[in-house]
């Protein structure tokens, strides 16, 4: 009798050490990226930016969307091999009146999917910098490692800035003149503040790689049935397409606006971005009445023109 105890024993050691072992292989294969074993996302540095400091007395045991980043960055490091550092992405929004709250909800979601380093530019009433730099600075270090961030006054042309503030939503044509003040930067993801990002910037991004030699910019259709679109039946103002376009989520190649030269039918010379929108405001001021369909959401894919 005492023989069959200790072989049942025996036998209940081994099925428990089997089980914490193919429990181990499953969960480190979780975390490995590019079957060299488990390693941790180190997101990169960029040399001369300051971030917040790591948050030590965070949870130290990796959470479900930290094993996302993981698993969508070995796909990009599979085969082994030293990573240079990406140039990061670079992601604009303008906020005035009450968007803060809103304005930080889409950065969380975008910050959150994305996989490589974000730069954002916020544009935003005087009144909110404080507020968004006061918010930001408070989010825990491994999320704050992860973008960097500039906020920018609202700025307008000042012998037209009421106007032009004024125009169509509050602040929203500041994006019209992204190019001029982002003097430096090549490219731009422009978004609304009520946009919800549920995946990865990144995929939103590489379109901007696919653009050929004269496109500039990419924007998604308004609506996709022509019977109950909004630009269609009562926009009094030319618009794109058989709906119009939705320029709540925009891909801009700005070096390629700042350089065209653009057609028009207010005079046979070419104009530059900066010196067509004046005339276009005093063309269409008043038939732009109000402020469009409501918020915009992004449902299809960019189409480049």
């Amino acid at each position: 009798m005492r023989r069959y105890i200790r072989a049942l024993m025996l036998c209940t050691v081994f099925a428990v050490f089997s089980g914490v072992y193919v429990y181990s292989k499953l969960f480190y294969s979780d975390l490995s990226l590019g079957g060299n074993g488990p390693r941790g996302f180190i997101p990169p540095r960029v040399p001369g930016i300051r971030r917040g400091a790591v948050d030590k007395t965070g949870p130290q045991s990796p959470h479900w969307y930290n094993r996302y980043i993981m698993r969508q960055r070995g796909q990009v490091e599979a085969g082994g091999g030293s990573v240079q550092p990406e140039a990061p992405m670079h992601l604009a929004v303008v906020a005035c009146g009450e968007r803060l709250e809103e304005t930080l909800t889409m950065i969380k979601s975008a910050v959150l999917f994305s996989i490589k380093h974000l730069q954002l530019h916020i544009f935003a009433e005087d009144q909110l910098h404080t507020s968004f730099m006061e918010a930001l600075q408070s989010w825990p270090g491994f999320i704050r490692s992860r973008f960097n961030y500039t906020v920018y006054s609202i700025s307008f042309p000042s012998e037209n800035a009421a106007e032009w503030k004024k125009l169509f939503k509050p602040c929203a044509s500041q994006r019209l003149f992204l190019p001029l003040i982002l003097k430096d930067i090549d490219s731009v993801v422009y978004v609304d503040s009520d946009i919800l990002f549920l995946q990865p910037v990144d995929r939103l991004w590489a379109f901007l790689t696919r653009f050929n030699s004269s496109q500039l910019a990419a924007m998604a259709p308004e609506h996709e049935e022509p019977r109950i679109a909004w630009y269609n039946r009562f926009a009094r103002h030319p618009y794109y397409g058989k709906t119009g376009i939705n320029s709540g989520v925009m891909l801009m190649n700005m070096t390629r606006m700042r350089s065209m030269f653009f057609k028009n039918d207010m005079t046979s010379v070419g104009l530059r971005w900066e010196e067509l929108l004046m005339p276009l405001l005093q063309k269409y001021k008043l038939n732009i009445t109000w402020g469009g369909p409501g918020p915009s959401q992004y449902h299809f894919p960019p189409q480049p023109w």
